[in-house]
């Protein structure tokens, strides 16, 4: 995949690939059982569960758009209920947990990133999920548990973003030079965006820091 400048372009592209590739990656891995065992039938069932939990999430991702969040949040309660086996229920856990942090329900915005972040085949959407998880733990003031949640070898396209945020929770700790030190880290990527790179460089200038400039690719 090529890189993407946020993380709802990094989803939106998860979900585009899965529905692509998702019937082929399916039909690779179960494939030798279905031979050995006659479960001819039973790879159908299991396709058609697949395309109508794809449905399912198509329909909440159309009533989140049109700003219709009970529905959305029915369907979305509904895909993790019926449809959690599949990559759809990662999805769409991701997705609850955006509408109750629209809500001001963090506990359950956490319950749902964590349950993304312990069930999802997907690294990138485990990166995704502790990224939102970290800041809603920051919202809530439990700062070294947000940084814990921060602490894994490698955020992949996400370490500017990881290293912002840690830049921000520093802040929140009174602690200036470690959070330059993370503010400084995020401008080195090359994969910001010249919105993303200013705001960050905004919050040097606010602790007093002349901020490097990194050359844009």
């Amino acid at each position: 995949m090529n890189v993407y400048a946020t993380e709802e372009e990094q989803v939106e592209a998860l979900k585009k690939w899965w529905k692509q590739n998702g019937k082929a990656v399916f039909g690779g891995v179960i494939i030798g059982v279905a031979v050995l065992y006659g479960g001819k039938m039973w790879f159908e069932q299991r396709n058609r569960h697949i395309e109508i939990a794809s449905a399912e999430y198509e329909a909440m991702i159309q009533d989140l758009n049109q700003d219709k969040k009970n529905e959305a949040a029915d369907r979305g309660a509904a895909i993790l209920g019926q449809y959690a086996d599949t990559a759809y229920g990662e999805l769409a856990a991701l997705a609850m947990a955006k509408i109750k942090v629209d809500e001001n329900d963090l506990v359950a915005a956490k319950s749902h990133l964590q349950w993304a972040l312990d069930n999802a085949k997907q690294e990138e959407i485990k990166r995704i999920a502790r990224l939102r998880l970290a800041r809603v733990l920051h919202a809530e003031g439990k700062h070294d548990e947000a940084l814990q949640m921060l602490s894994i070898a490698n955020a992949g396209k996400f370490a500017a973003a990881y290293d912002e945020l840690k830049g921000d929770i520093y802040v929140a700790k009174g602690d200036v030079a470690q959070a330059k030190n993370h503010y400084d880290l995020a401008l080195q990527s090359l994969e910001l965006t010249s919105r993303a790179r200013r705001y960050i460089e905004m919050k040097l200038d606010d602790l007093g820091q002349s901020t490097t400039q990194v050359k844009e690719s």
